[in-house]
């Protein structure tokens, strides 16, 4: 089977096939008193649960960092109950506390944290594994929040075939729950709420685990029977509320007026993002399929959807105010179980614009048809990615500056896509937008080093996101819309992959620095002017680029870079770098002195309303 197989190649055995089932399903062993250390000198081990107040104080910081970050596992209320009454199965706590040590500063664990979320990560799956919970036919949803928890771990590690195995069985499992129908409604309403939003919760991990190439998504959405997650106050409280489905709510459904909730808008978005993944990251099957200008195309389609879900996020205020409106506890403290879906849904609004107008991706998607790209079509949509590039890590920048933590994972590689789209245009010939292209990638990179003090792929990312920026004026050709005159060649492809590919950036085997100082790739681009200057000196010569000369190749961004909201960093008119006298049209004679500024932490366009958006 290929549970067992996994769980031969990670260390654990699986026994002789006799019944190895403990008696009941939560340890009968007590927890190590407090202060006491069972680990040998040297050995540390975590085969057994710690004391409750360390348990207790594990829950504290799981309930601060993790929960709707953006995934909703538990009922805190419910969840501390039962941690009270010791009635959650070890397996399950196991995997909780692999994720909050993540985040625990708890003196219990002798600053070896690391250490005790990798150790209770695989004593949660040597649980489950050698107990044979995953194919015990009285599984509850315990054993779906335990797989869920620890495959996470896995991704960020970059273990992608564990954490696809762990992300398949959560999903299977839920499914054999029947979790993705409506649940019996004899069920008391926190019971309820809590397998909706599990379901949800596996459904958003599934997505994006599935946003590399040839990783399709396992959940179809025509099976999601169940409704969207209710709204925050509501699931706290416990109070009942109708909702809608998920195939009901979009633009084609003129007669809908529900409004999603802010979980409920992550779920929507996250949907649009798996259609993003599968239509850009994926080589099309047939040179026959509609261009992505078309009407009929599927790049069309999803930009309506956007567009529909835009009205549901833009509110008519600045986003750091949105915030502070609707997540601002007593004491003055931003409430992250509140911020972080508000946070969440338009992070991945904006990526799912990077991904449909990357300048790679695009050009890919368009040289796939027969037919001829129309060069205005594709600069429009350049400078819609282009955007929305900024308004993402802006986004970012907004919550750190109401206060919330933002150090979840997936936030990496929503930073890292439109990172790349900044670190192409530093290429601009435009001098004023590269150089403010410069300062958004180096507020990007200053944002993923500092989610990288948590999550180590992130911290690959961020390294990679570096090396793609020194060797980035290579494919200083995609910023135009004309064909490009010369194809990308293997190498090339494949770092402009990779840069896009959430697998492949979090696996320390693949990192595009391995890749690119790889003997055999570096001596591809070292003979260009580029890689031979960045050789023999730090600072990367721009080619024909006439950018700015400032090197951030392996090094951090200083503080002072970081974009708040106070700051003015007008972003420079379009009109000189897509105008009609370099690409011939003169569809944007009218509307380019005004197109986009960012001032005071705003951009305003006459065409979209996106201001309050980010």
């Amino acid at each position: 089977m290929l549970v067992n197989a996994l769980a031969q190649q990670q260390g654990i055995s699986t026994g002789s096939g006799k019944d190895i089932r403990p008696r009941s399903v939560c340890s009968d062993k007590p927890h190590s008193p407090e202060g006491s250390n069972s680990r040998s000198p040297g050995q540390p081990n975590y085969k057994h649960l710690p004391p409750k107040p360390v348990l207790l104080r594990a829950c504290d910081t799981f309930f601060l960092r993790c929960h709707n970050q953006p995934y909703a596992f538990f009922h805190e209320a419910k969840f501390r109950q039962k941690l009270e009454d010791d009635t959650w199965p070890d397996y399950l706590l196991f995997a909780f506390l692999a994720a909050a040590m993540r985040y625990s500063s708890d003196p219990y664990f002798h600053g070896k944290h690391a250490e005790a979320r990798d150790g209770y990560a695989m004593r949660s799956w040597e649980l489950i594994v050698t107990a044979g919970y995953a194919l015990d036919e009285a599984a509850d949803t315990a054993i779906v929040q335990a797989l869920a928890l620890v495959s996470v771990i896995d991704s960020a590690a970059g273990r992608r075939r564990a954490a696809w195995v762990k992300t398949g069985l959560a999903v299977r499992i839920s499914q054999d729950l029947h979790l993705m129908r409506e649940p019996d409604p004899a069920l008391p309403v926190v019971d309820q709420e809590e397998r909706r939003r599990l379901f949800w919760s596996v459904y958003l991990l599934d997505r994006f685990v599935a946003c590399s190439r040839q990783r399709p998504s396992v959940i179809l959405d025509a099976d999601c029977q169940v409704q969207l997650p209710c709204d925050e106050t509501h699931f706290r409280q416990m109070i009942p509320q109708k909702t809608d489905f998920l195939n009901n709510v979009g633009a084609l459904n003129e007669q809908s007026t529900y409004r999603p909730g802010q979980f409920a808008l992550v779920v929507l978005m996250a949907r649009t993002l798996g259609r993003c993944a599968r239509y850009m990251l994926d080589t099309p099957e047939t040179s026959h399929e509609a261009p992505p200008w078309n009407p009929q195309s599927e790049h069309v389609a999803i930009s309506s959807s956007l567009l529909f879900f835009e009205s549901c996020l833009d509110t008519g205020a600045p986003f750091n105010e949105l915030i502070r409106q609707h997540s601002l506890k007593d004491d003055g403290s931003t409430d992250p179980q509140v911020a972080g879906h508000m946070i969440f849904s338009r992070m991945i609004f904006h990526l799912c614009h990077c991904l449909l107008a990357h300048p790679f991706t695009l050009r890919m998607r368009s040289d796939a048809t027969a037919a001829k790209t129309p060069t205005t079509w594709f600069a429009r949509t350049l400078k819609l990615g282009l955007e929305h590039a900024g308004h993402l890590t802006m986004v970012f920048g907004a919550a750190k500056d109401v206060g919330f933590q933002a150090s979840t994972s997936f936030y990496g590689y929503c930073l890292l896509v439109a990172g790349s789209i900044h670190a192409l245009y530093t290429n601009a010939d435009n001098v004023e937008l590269s150089q403010n292209s410069m300062n958004f990638l180096n507020s990007t990179l200053a944002y993923l080093d500092d989610i990288g003090k948590y999550w180590n792929n992130t911290r690959l990312m961020a390294s990679g996101l570096r090396t793609f920026w020194s060797i980035s004026s290579r494919y200083a050709g995609l910023l135009a819309p004309e064909p490009l005159s010369t194809p990308l060649e293997t190498s090339d492809l494949r770092n402009l992959w990779s840069v896009l590919d959430y697998g492949v950036m979090s696996d320390p085997e693949k990192t595009l620095s391995r890749s690119v100082n790889d003997p055999s790739a570096r001596s591809h681009w070292e003979t260009s002017p580029a890689g031979a200057a960045s050789q023999a000196d730090s600072t990367v010569t721009r080619g024909t680029s006439r950018g700015p000369q400032t090197s951030i190749d392996h090094i951090s961004p200083a503080r002072d870079t970081v974009l708040s909201s106070d700051m003015h960093l007008p972003l420079p008119p379009f009109f000189s770098f897509f105008n009609e006298t370099q690409h011939g049209g003169d569809f944007m004679a009218e509307e380019d002195n005004t197109f986009m500024t960012l001032a005071n932490g705003t951009f305003t366009g006459p065409q979209q309303s996106l201001s309050t958006i980010h």
